[in-house]
């Protein structure tokens, strides 16, 4: 991904707004926060870009995006040479009520076009977290541990997190964060994952402080 190949005048964030942030290793700061809406369709062009183009629609963005600003959070890097953010990913959450599960569960949730009833409405806790995608390269690691924070334990913790592995680098992805919870028939492309992320969290950081 070019991280230059997208307009980023609109990534500055509202004043007020909050930001996790945390020091990559070049340097450069990642930060982590809720998604604005003038920012919705520079993520679905590069969700297009990484993924390919049989992914929701822009109108559906949208709709998810106002009824739970909640499931789109951008990333940025802000470089330490002072220059302006750019956009480094984004991570879209669809936050499921009882039903939304039970669909999943069902494999009857469709990720291209998602039922606005099969979702939490915003402060809600949901039932489950399901990963609508993850474009993260080179800063992964640290945007998985910022997202956590930035989503939060007091309604988010415990809950199950599931995604589909739709590319082999996010089956690569998958396969390290739900490792414990898997057996190896499920690692193929196109089936459903559940993943602990606040274990993996944990593991990656532990992992880190060893090395």
């Amino acid at each position: 991904m070019d991280e230059n190949a997208f307009p980023i005048n609109a990534m500055s964030p509202s004043p007020g707004m909050r930001e996790f942030t945390a020091t990559h290793a070049d340097g450069d700061v990642i930060v982590v926060r809720m998604t604005q809406a003038g920012e919705v369709p520079t993520l679905h062009a590069l969700t297009v870009l990484e993924i390919g183009p049989s992914v929701a629609s822009l109108e559906t963005m949208h709709g998810v995006y106002k009824h739970n600003p909640e499931c789109l959070w951008t990333i940025l890097r802000r470089p330490a040479s002072g220059e302006p953010d750019r956009l480094a990913g984004y991570f879209g959450f669809l936050h499921l009520n009882a039903a939304g599960l039970a669909a999943l569960e069902a494999r009857t949730l469709s990720g291209r076009e998602p039922d606005l009833a099969l979702i939490a409405a915003a402060g809600e806790r949901p039932a489950a977290l399901y990963v609508w995608a993850g474009i993260a390269r080179k800063v992964r690691v640290l945007a998985e541990m910022l997202v956590a924070q930035a989503l939060g334990a007091e309604r988010y913790g415990g809950l199950p997190v599931y995604a589909t592995a739709g590319t082999l680098g996010g089956l690569k992805w998958l396969n390290h964060l739900g490792e414990a919870d898997r057996g190896p028939a499920e690692n193929a492309l196109g089936n459903v994952f559940r993943v602990d992320l606040t274990r993996a969290v944990a593991q990656r950081r532990a992992s880190n402080s060893g090395a």
